[in-house]
Parts: structure tokens; C-alpha cells; sequence
């Protein structure tokens, strides 16, 4: 769509400059021009919080706490800090998974 409307500002202020000269005939294609500058920063501003967003939802369920029996005591934990012997209760419903592989 975008280049579309680059093509129309081009066209328009090709056109524009030849049929009304300098004077007015630059008004029309600059205003497509100018519109398609404003819709490239508001999407790529709204595309940048919408990552920011993103990745802080990424880091918050990385770090996923799970209930460990150890040394016969319940201790509740990181899912990166279990060692071999751990007893990992897991609840109705919980998936664990360490870096995408489902313990």
C-alpha cells in the first residue's frame, strides 16, 4: 500500500510541477508524501512497543517457578536451578519445560 502511495506522490508531483509550475503544483504530491512519512513512523513506533512488550513477556515466563522436593523438604524454585535427584512436583495442568525441551 505504501508504494502504491509513493507511486501517486510521485506521479502527482511530477504532474502537479508540469501542468501548474513550482507555485502550487508541488502542494498535492508532498501531501501524499507527507502522509505516507506519518504512517511509516506511527507503525514503526507501535511496531517498537509491541516488541518492548513483547520481550518482557518472554522474560517474565522464562522464569517459571516450580515446587521441588529436596533433601525431603518442599522448596520452591527456578526451573534453572534443578539438579539431578530433584524431585519436581508438578500440578494438574503445568507443563515444565527447560530452553523448549518439556521435562
Amino acid at each position: 500500500m505504501l508504494k502504491i502511495l509513493c507511486l501517486a506522490a510521485v506521479v502527482s508531483l511530477t504532474l502537479g510541477i508540469a501542468m501548474e509550475g513550482w507555485a502550487e503544483g508541488w502542494i498535492e504530491g508532498f501531501s501524499i508524501l507527507l502522509a505516507v512519512i506519518i504512517i511509516t513512523v506511527v507503525a514503526s513506533g507501535n511496531n517498537y512497543v509491541k516488541e518492548q512488550q513483547f520481550r518482557k513477556l518472554n522474560e517474565a515466563a522464562s522464569k517459571k517457578n516450580v515446587n521441588v522436593i529436596r533433601n525431603g523438604k518442599t522448596i520452591n524454585m527456578s526451573v534453572y536451578d534443578l539438579l539431578v535427584g530433584d524431585l519436581v512436583r508438578i500440578e494438574t495442568g503445568e507443563i515444565l519445560s527447560v530452553d523448549g525441551v518439556i521435562i
